[in-house]
């Protein structure tokens, strides 16, 4: 039973990178080494480099795949949009964890203020999501220069 939902998991993996990789270009068009050279192919590095602050905004698994790409690679595009997408993650996980323990104490009357805190975090996700496909560097309205400052090392 184990070594089926390995084998599920690894398929499933599988095909999720199958579907990003076809999304993003093939890794060795855009040569995707650590000598990798933004002089080489100024077009396609930009084009890869949106895409990938796009990823950053749109699912935790986009913003794995750009925090785990090494600092050389990154571009300056790439390393503002994860510094934001980090700081509104742990915004939401503080959000998530407030609700879940005031649920006790207010009840279900804290399901409306945590509507409305969701209701922003997404707010600020599109105001990314468009920042990222203008290929700007627009800072979130609440928190965009809060990240910049504080996560400076990412």
């Amino acid at each position: 039973m184990l070594a089926l939902g390995r084998l599920v998991a690894d398929d499933t993996l599988l095909r999720w990178s199958s579907r990003i990789s076809a999304w993003m270009g093939d890794f060795d068009q855009v040569d995707m080494s650590i000598r990798w050279s933004y002089s080489q192919r100024p077009a396609e590095a930009q084009q890869f480099d949106r895409k990938l602050a796009i990823m950053c905004y749109l699912s935790i698994f986009g913003w794995l795949l750009a925090y785990r790409m090494p600092k050389e690679q990154r571009s300056t595009l790439v390393n503002f949009h994860l510094r934001q997408m980090t700081l509104l993650h742990i915004v939401t996980l503080a959000c998530l964890f407030s609700q879940v323990a005031m649920l006790p104490v207010w009840g279900w009357s804290s399901l409306m203020m945590s509507g409305v805190c969701f209701g922003v975090i997404m707010l600020m996700r599109m105001f990314g999501v468009m920042a990222a496909m203008n290929s700007s560097q627009e800072p979130l309205p609440i928190i965009g220069r809060l990240a910049q400052r504080l996560l400076r090392d990412i």
